[in-house]
């Protein structure tokens, strides 16, 4: 190539540079790409198995109410029963933790503190997660059932709508995700008069009976409804605040 152009073939290529690299003022710029990142999801879905059709679990205490039912239905059931399933992103995975808690609603007649001027009636939560134990049990990743058992005294004072909490934990890598669900128990002194106590006695290998009734909550309209009048039964006020 003959020396004698170079300069000219420079000065080209410093000019096509230049055009290229700076900006023209004014000139809006292509906007960047926006990129969506999905958190991860930790799902726990419990359905109760005592009471399918009102979604609850039921137990009663069968403790000091003989004039109240027939002689021969003394019986207990402290066992509440669940489905459960645990799914990380859609995927069934048995969670690092399962963790239970119970909280106990209550009625007062509120007279002293009162929130407002009409409030005559207060629901108190009690965290109760001491009178009860939970146990989940595994068929397969994510899948099982959870046996829940009451073991705490037999007063009629924790006749009440409890609520159950569920909490899972999940590991992923070096981070932990939760997921949670609510169920409902009723712990009763005995089933609903209106209910055939007992329906049926299954003899179990240790000689004791399970008993089975149709339907404990038979006639009303909420635990709390049947918790109430069987409490003001055997004695126990609403208290007040």
């Amino acid at each position: 190539m003959n020396k004698r152009y170079l300069p000219a073939i420079a000065a080209i290529l410093i000019a096509i540079s230049c055009t290229t690299f700076v900006p023209v003022f004014g000139q809006q710029l292509p906007a960047l790409p926006t990129f969506i990142y999905a958190a991860p999801t930790l799902t726990v879905v419990t359905i109760a198995q005592d009471d399918e059709m009102r979604a609850t679990g039921v137990m009663w205490l069968a403790t000091d109410y003989a004039h109240y039912i027939h002689a021969d239905s003394w019986a207990t059931d402290r066992m509440s029963q669940f489905k459960l399933l645990v799914a990380y992103n859609g995927v069934p995975v048995t969670p690092a933790t399962l963790t239970c808690q119970y909280v106990e609603k209550d009625k007062y007649n509120a007279i002293k503190d009162k929130q407002f001027p009409a409030e005559n009636l207060e629901t108190v939560p009690k965290d109760v997660t001491g009178y009860f134990i939970c146990k989940p049990r595994w068929i397969a990743p994510g899948v099982g059932v959870l046996d829940v058992y009451y073991t705490g005294t037999g007063a009629p004072q924790v006749i009440s709508d409890y609520i159950l909490s569920i909490q899972v934990t999940y590991a992923v890598g070096r981070n932990t995700v939760w997921g949670t669900d609510l169920q409902d128990i009723c712990l009763l002194g005995w089933p609903s008069l209106l209910a055939t106590v007992p329906a049926y006695m299954i003899t179990k290998p240790d000689g004791t009976l399970h008993y089975v009734v149709d339907d404990a909550l038979f006639g009303w309209g909420s635990c709390e409804d049947l918790a109430l009048v069987e409490k003001a039964q055997l004695g126990v006020p609403i208290p007040w605040i």
